[in-house]
């Protein structure tokens, strides 16, 4: 009897604890912001020589994170995967969430953010990055769409009694199965649509590194495969992270649907493992100096550590051990720490493809020839550029704990339970995971 009456009190601490941290980050966060938008770029450690940093890292990040879920939800909506029907909701939050985040931080990075729309008005047709703005604007669209579609059935039953599901459901308050299949074969029409302007948007960020011929260990055509690879990888961990840390769908189901989360992106990310090291291997053994000095600062530079111990270390070799090991495999803390330590593999990943390509001169006496420190060799990150990162992270945390409050995200199915929004609701038609006011439901 003690120990069920504690439980709920260290639950109750761990919740307060927890958002008191967020809100100290948060607050943090929000100084950073401030004090970067306030004095400039001139609070950056980026150089001539290094014009694309941390926020770049974290831009790529985080697209290819809103990427990766996209996919993953087609496999629900344009695929038909039964098994990963209660996630399609919550990878598409994820999808527009990181989305968001990514674009936050690549207009920090730019030098005159209201500029950004000559990207589109003075559009140059033979431009990467021109496509990538008409793309980005494009997926942005079929996200938002998508994930109207995918809630409103059950926005709409709740849309008599609040405010707020009848806000969101856009008046709509139509549950009928006309209706439901209606929005179910949208949902496959923009699901197919946007399935190549995803692999575009995420596969076009790889091709404007790889077209960088300049630059050594970019300019390459197995980059925006890459991408395309790791995109699914992450978007996949982050998922299983998400899911096994906060999903109440009955524990059984919760724990196949977990495992199979963790499994595939393992797999995927094993295959981005075999496709770095084919390019890493090929580079070091044509020991074409221009090619190969990228990778030996990566491998054995000042931050060394990033790829072997982030990377490889944290991102995969722990994750696979965990994977199995007879002890700890299945358990569902261990399986939403393996998914966390893959996303922290690939944010590290994300560091390693950007920042050491960048540290060798582009042609041999450059650096001599200039003498400002805007031409220094290196680049470390300043506080500041780690605190608008930590401020697009605590944004991210506080997005989907709004989403988890106010957005009926879950449907257990067969027992006619639906989870999430302001109140548990519950599903006329597993099939058409209608939600109805909690009043009806039977103990």
């Amino acid at each position: 009897m003690n120990a069920t009456m504690e439980r709920p009190n260290v639950i109750r601490a761990a919740r307060l604890a927890g958002t008191l941290a967020l809100v100290l980050l948060s607050a943090l966060g929000l100084w950073a912001l401030v004090a970067t938008v306030t004095r400039g770029h001139e609070v950056l450690a980026t150089t001539q020589h290094v014009p694309w940093g941390l926020w770049v890292a974290g831009y790529i990040f985080f697209l290819g994170l809103s990427a990766g879920s996209f996919l993953l939800s087609t496999l629900v909506y344009v695929f038909g995967v039964k098994r990963l029907e209660p996630v399609g909701p919550l990878a598409l939050v994820q999808a527009l969430g990181c989305l968001v985040l990514g674009g936050f931080l690549i207009i920090m990075d730019l030098g005159h953010p209201e500029r950004i729309h000559k990207v589109l008005s003075s559009m140059q047709p033979r431009s990467v990055m021109a496509w990538m703005g008409v793309f980005y604007n494009f997926y942005l669209a079929i996200v938002m769409v998508e994930l109207y579609l995918a809630l409103r059935p059950r926005l709409a039953a709740r849309a008599g009694s609040s405010r707020l599901f009848r806000a969101l459901a856009l008046g709509s308050q139509r549950t009928d199965e006309a209706s439901v299949s209606r929005d179910r074969r949208w949902l496959k029409i923009l699901g197919v649509l946007g399935i190549p302007v995803a692999i575009v948007v995420h596969g076009g960020v790889g091709s404007i590194f790889a077209v960088a011929k300049a630059r050594p260990g970019w300019f390459s055509g197995l980059f925006p495969i890459v991408f395309l690879v790791s995109a699914l990888a992450s978007g996949g961990a982050l998922l299983t992270f998400l899911v096994a840390a906060t999903s109440r769908l009955p524990r059984p189901r919760k724990d196949g649907l977990v495992r199979l989360l963790a499994r595939m992106s393992l797999g995927i990310l094993s295959f981005d493992l075999l496709l770095l090291t084919s390019e890493v291997l090929v580079t070091l053994y044509g020991n074409v100096p221009h090619e190969s000095t990228a990778w030996k600062l990566t491998l054995l530079g000042p931050f060394w550590w990033v790829f072997w111990l982030g990377q490889l270390g944290v991102g995969f070799f722990v994750p696979v051990i965990l994977a199995v090991l007879p002890l700890a495999r299945d358990r569902m803390p261990v399986l939403g720490l393996q998914g966390l330590l893959m996303v922290v593999g690939i944010w590290s990943s994300r560091l390693n493809l950007v920042i050491p390509p960048q540290i060798p001169p582009v042609f041999e006496g450059l650096p001599a020839a200039y003498h400002h420190e805007r031409w220094a060799l290196g680049y470390s990150p300043t506080p500041l550029e780690w605190g608008v990162l930590l401020a697009a992270l605590v944004a991210g945390a506080w997005l989907f704990i709004l989403a988890r409050k106010f957005l009926p995200l879950e449907d257990s199915g067969p027992t006619g339970r639906a989870i999430g929004g302001e109140e548990a609701l519950t599903a006329r038609s597993p099939s058409a995971l209608i939600a109805l006011p909690r009043e009806t439901e039977t103990p």
